[in-house]
């Protein structure tokens, strides 16, 4: 993998976590050091947002346009490269206790990971989870196209140029 390419992924799931990962240690109630958690999150949620929004020159109406259509790129895009790789894993490390909804790809990932732990397992069942994985992962893949080509259509080119260097555009 060329180091363009992994910077590039790597700036991608650092914009992941500037519209969606710090929600998930924002909200109140879960003692003060995941609260500390959380402001802190929330913190670099917004000057990765700023970044971001300085870096494509937007006005505020332009970012009120363009902030809610990054979020949409930037979610499937994890959801695409990361899917259910991490399913096992839930807030506290209890395993199945996240209030989060899963996706499709986690859902399916899950499925076909007990498939895999079950005794007497059929062939048939392994092609049904399969597949279910493999039309899940198309589903966000297309979805993904989908948000890339609405976001693209309301940038400038130098716009879509920064996004294409943050990762966001390909």
């Amino acid at each position: 993998m060329t180091r363009k390419k992994t910077l590039s992924i790597l700036l991608v799931l650092a914009m992941v976590g500037v519209f969606c990962i710090g929600e998930a240690f924002s909200q109140e109630g879960r003692g003060r050091r995941s609260g500390d958690r959380g402001a802190r999150m929330a913190e670099w949620r917004a000057r990765m947002a700023e970044r971001l929004k300085e870096s494509l020159g937007a006005t505020e109406e332009e970012w009120e346009v363009l902030s809610p259509l990054i979020e949409k790129v930037t979610t499937l895009s994890f959801q695409a490269r990361m899917g259910g790789r991490f399913g096992r894993m839930r807030r506290g490390g209890a395993e199945g206790t996240s209030d989060q909804p899963q996706t499709e790809i986690a859902k399916a990932t899950q499925a076909l990971r007990e498939l895999t732990e079950k005794e007497g397992a059929t062939a048939e069942e392994f092609e049904a989870a399969m597949k279910a994985l493999r039309q899940a992962r198309a589903e966000v893949q297309k979805e993904l196209a989908e948000a890339r080509d609405a976001l693209r259509e309301v940038v400038t080119v130098k716009q879509e140029a920064q996004l294409v260097l943050w990762g966001l555009l390909e």
